[in-house]
C-alpha cells in the first residue's frame, strides 16, 4: 500500500492475521459503535479478546457486503479482505506476508483485459502516487458489468487518525508514509474525479462508522 516501486526489503506483517473477517451480527455491531472511543485506542487483538469489531476490519466488512464474482485486491497488504472473501488475488508493492503478487506498479498489472467482476482499494488509493493511471488499469481489467470498490477517508480527519493510530497501524509503522508522493486521504471530489477519469459514470457513495470512513462502488 505504498509508493509504486517494489520494494526488496524485508516482509512486512501485520500484528495478527486477519483471514476470516466476517460480516458481523448486529448486535456486535452495536456494541462496537457504542464502544467505539475505546477502540481508536486499542489494537485488533486487543479488540478481539473483548468480542468487539476491530477498527481495521471495519473497510474490510463494508467491502465484504458489495464484492462479487472474482476479486482483484490491489494494495492488499497482508491479503485480509481477499482471504475473507474466498475467491480472488491480492496485489501490492511491498512484500507483506500473505499477498498473493508483488508488483513493481499498479498501473501496469498482469493480467488479461476484463478478468474480474470486483477490484478493490481499500483505505490504498491515497497511497499510490500514479492512481489516476492505476485506476485506468483497473477499469481495463474489469468485465463489462464489474465494479471498483474504494474505502477512503478525507484528509484532515486521515491525519488525526495516522497520528492517533499509530502504534496500531503496522503499515505505518513498518514502511512510513511518503510525504512527497502519498497523501493522507481523498476528499469525496477527488476520488470522484479519478473514478469518472477513468470512464465510471455510476458512482455510489456510502458513509460508515458514524460517516468517518466512506465506500465508494463504481460502475461503467
Amino acid at each position: 500500500m505504498i509508493k509504486n516501486t517494489a520494494k526488496k526489503s524485508k516482509e512486512l506483517s501485520y500484528f495478527s492475521k486477519a483471514n476470516d473477517i466476517k460480516i458481523p451480527k448486529t448486535y456486535k455491531t452495536i456494541l462496537s459503535r457504542i464502544a467505539f472511543p475505546l477502540l481508536t485506542l486499542l489494537s485488533r487483538d486487543q479488540t478481539l479478546k473483548l468480542g468487539l469489531v476491530p477498527i481495521d476490519d471495519e473497510r474490510v466488512i463494508m467491502a465484504l457486503k458489495h464484492a462479487k464474482g472474482r476479486l482483484l485486491d490491489i494494495g492488499c497488504g497482508a491479503n485480509n479482505f481477499v482471504r475473507s472473501y474466498g475467491n480472488g488475488i491480492g496485489v501490492d508493492v511491498a512484500k507483506w506476508d500473505g499477498c498473493d503478487l508483488v508488483v513493481a506498479d499498479t498501473a501496469q498489472l498482469p493480467f488479461e483485459d476484463k478478468s474480474f467482476d470486483t477490484i478493490s482499494y481499500l483505505a490504498c488509493l491515497n497511497h499510490i502516487p500514479n492512481r489516476n493511471d492505476a485506476v485506468k488499469e483497473a477499469a481495463r481489467l474489469l468485465k463489462d458489468d464489474g465494479q471498483i470498490i474504494i474505502t477512503m477517508i478525507t484528509p484532515k480527519l486521515g491525519t488525526f487518525i495516522h497520528w492517533l493510530r499509530f502504534k496500531n497501524d503496522p503499515d505505518n509503522q513498518e514502511r512510513h508514509i511518503d510525504h512527497e508522493d502519498e497523501l493522507m486521504g481523498m476528499s469525496h471530489e477527488h476520488t470522484k474525479s479519478i473514478l469518472k477519469d477513468a470512464g465510471f459514470t455510476k458512482i455510489e457513495q456510502k458513509g460508515f462508522v458514524f460517516g468517518l470512513n466512506n465506500i465508494y462502488i463504481a460502475k461503467r
